[in-house]
């Protein structure tokens, strides 16, 4: 059976939610208007005859890195090898856009998944990362039972304090100090990172008799009406404090976030964390990865 596969355009929005509908608490239709307007990359569709079976994004974070997210095949079509076809047209694409790897996140269960991308090469890299929970954000009895200090923005005079907190601090080393971005990417939180997340508004601080206790990164998708709650180091006590910022987000306008974690802080911050949310649930996926060499 002949598929033709095209890149995304704002036309092609409805057919894909569509197709996100075929799946259980999808997050595909928050994410459509973004990959379709990367100017890198894309969103890449699989259509039989008129109807779209198939979906995945092409996204660069990076000159020399590409990562694949958000693979979907219509119920029906599995099985074909469509998510294989597709999966190596985008790292053909990704290596002549100049990617010296390619990366993506699957559930460590979901054998299918995994078998296709060992199949086109990748490997196992960088453990297990978990993404904690999306939850919605509303004014519920949750806020009102929280109590201590509202956590605030790092100004940019702070950067050394914050900076003396990360360094002299157990978490970031034992932590291993990771800092999630959008497209479930993650890397070592430098300093760049800092001054950066400083300057555009994405670092608070908590703090305790005018010590720095915890520090907290917030990257804001305006667009989508999302936070992620990128990296999280704090001592447990004080990490209920920053269930104050949910009320403020919700003023804000945003109506859901995410917390993205790798499995070694979720086991620190557990007790903490269910203090604070109540039972939630967790997944967790493996990180693949694939270098790309001329020959390929």
């Amino acid at each position: 059976m002949e598929f033709t596969v095209t890149r995304a355009e704002t036309g092609d929005r409805q057919a894909v939610i569509e197709l996100s509908s075929h799946f259980t608490d999808d997050y595909l239709e928050h994410t459509v208007d973004r990959w379709i307007g990367q100017e890198k990359g894309g969103l890449y569709l699989v259509w039989d005859a008129g109807l779209l079976i198939g979906c995945c994004s092409l996204y660069f974070p990076s000159s020399a890195e590409a990562w694949l997210q958000g693979m979907r095949v219509r119920p029906g079509y599995q099985g074909r090898g469509i998510a294989y076809q597709l999966n190596r047209y985008l790292i053909e694409q990704a290596q002549t856009g100049g990617a010296a790897a390619v990366r993506l996140l699957t559930h460590q269960n979901n054998h299918q998944a995994l078998k296709v991308a060992q199949k086109l090469g990748f490997s196992a890299a960088g453990g297990q990362r978990e993404i904690i929970f999306r939850r919605e954000l509303k004014p519920d009895a949750l806020f009102e039972s929280i109590n201590g200090p509202v956590p605030r923005l790092c100004k940019t005079s702070e950067y050394n304090r914050a900076a003396y907190f990360l360094n002299n601090g157990p978490s970031f080393h034992n932590l291993q100090g990771f800092l999630f971005g959008p497209g479930f990417s993650y890397r070592r939180l430098t300093r760049i990172d800092l001054e950066q997340g400083i300057n555009n508004k994405q670092v608070y601080l908590l703090e305790e008799r005018n010590q720095v206790r915890g520090i907290l990164f917030v990257l804001r998708q305006k667009h989508e009406n999302h936070l992620i709650i990128s990296y999280l180091d704090a001592p447990l006590k004080n990490l209920p404090t920053t269930g104050n910022l949910f009320k403020t987000w919700h003023e804000e306008g945003y109506d859901h976030f995410t917390v993205n974690m790798i499995t070694e802080q979720h086991q620190v911050l557990k007790p903490s964390l269910k203090k604070l949310l109540g039972d939630y649930d967790c997944e967790q996926l493996l990180l693949m990865e694939k270098y790309l060499s001329p020959e390929q």
